[in-house]
């Protein structure tokens, strides 16, 4: 009986192992576990009984345990590369749920007009994402060579003082600016009509004039962004960005504010047309001294951080 459940045991492990290293190890195993029993035996000056040979058995391990010793993968996630992978699974959860909350917030605005009935729901996304992610942070661990990650520059360290938009900061905006960009590449669609008084609103040809010029636009921004979250050391480069991304947009927007119409009201609001209008003009313009604003702001800081930059420091 003792032989027996030893085998049985045995058998429960291999099952578990390479095929190729499998009797060489099960003969290891055996070699083990029986100088334990003898050992056990040895002390108590009599052969063992079942419970406590099963007492034994349950020492050295359940099968699955003492098999998965020798197994290539030890872990999905290795503890080399978990904190990446924690840092890059939060980032993806913040900006998903960033674009669902401006969705959400833009669909109670309008009375749930969007349509936003055919986009996947939230948690089916963020599982899909975290499977990605971690699938993606598995591979790389058990083929890749995740010592490459850890790698890192002093210099690279963002600086000790002045202001810096935070990483929430930074992934909400890149959440809002995906969202854009899906709409204005057509990826997602809002709905414009008001089938209850036949209210129908849509973007005046002008806007067409300059669909490209606001999808750089829109790259750009998401672009700054995101490397300002993964290189924080980049100050200068961000400010740059940032001051080109504002005078681009006051650009486009001085070349639409020439339009004479910038939405196509029809149905009974048709007659507001010009109301909507002006509202349109008023913030386009607004816009316009955001963007110029900014640029200024951000010229400023650069300039005041260069000459600190050139101040010797006083020993």
């Amino acid at each position: 009986m003792t032989e027996d459940l030893i085998d049985r045991y045995l058998a429960a492990v291999a099952r578990e192992l390479p095929s190729a290293k499998r009797a060489d190890i099960t003969a290891e195993l055996r070699d083990e576990l029986m100088s334990s029993v003898e050992g056990r035996e040895e002390a108590l000056g009599r052969p063992l009984t079942e419970a406590e040979l099963g007492a034994a058995l349950s020492d050295f391990g359940n099968p699955l345990v003492v098999a998965g010793r020798y197994q290539r993968v030890q872990h999905l996630i290795g503890p080399r590369v978990f904190p990446f992978w924690w840092a890059a699974v939060r980032a993806t959860f913040v900006v998903i749920a960033a674009v669902y909350v401006v969705l959400i917030v833009l669909d109670l605005i309008m009375n749930q007009r969007l349509g936003l009935g055919g986009l996947p729901s939230p948690t089916f996304v963020l599982g899909f994402a975290f499977g990605a992610v971690t699938l993606g942070f598995a591979l790389l661990d058990w083929f890749g060579k995740p010592e490459t990650m850890a790698r890192w520059r002093p210099e690279r360290l963002p600086p000790a003082t002045g202001k810096r938009r935070s990483r929430f900061e930074l992934l909400t905006e890149i959440g809002m600016g995906t969202v854009f960009l899906l709409w204005w590449t057509g990826a997602i669609h809002f709905r414009n009509t008001v089938p209850e008084i036949g209210l129908r609103i849509d973007l005046a040809p002008v806007w067409d004039r300059f669909y490209w010029w606001i999808l750089a636009y829109a790259v750009v921004e998401i672009g700054s962004n995101v490397v300002a979250l993964v290189r924080p050391d980049r100050a200068v480069l961000v400010r740059w960005m940032v001051i080109w991304r504002s005078l681009l947009g006051a650009t486009v927007l001085l070349g639409v504010i020439q339009a004479e119409r910038f939405l196509v009201v029809t149905g009974p609001a048709g007659k507001a047309q010009a109301m909507f209008d002006l509202w349109m003009r008023v913030g386009i313009a607004v816009t316009i001294v955001v963007f110029v604003g900014r640029a200024a702001t951000e010229a400023w800081r650069l300039y005041q951080y260069e000459r600190g930059m050139r101040t010797p420091v006083a020993l």
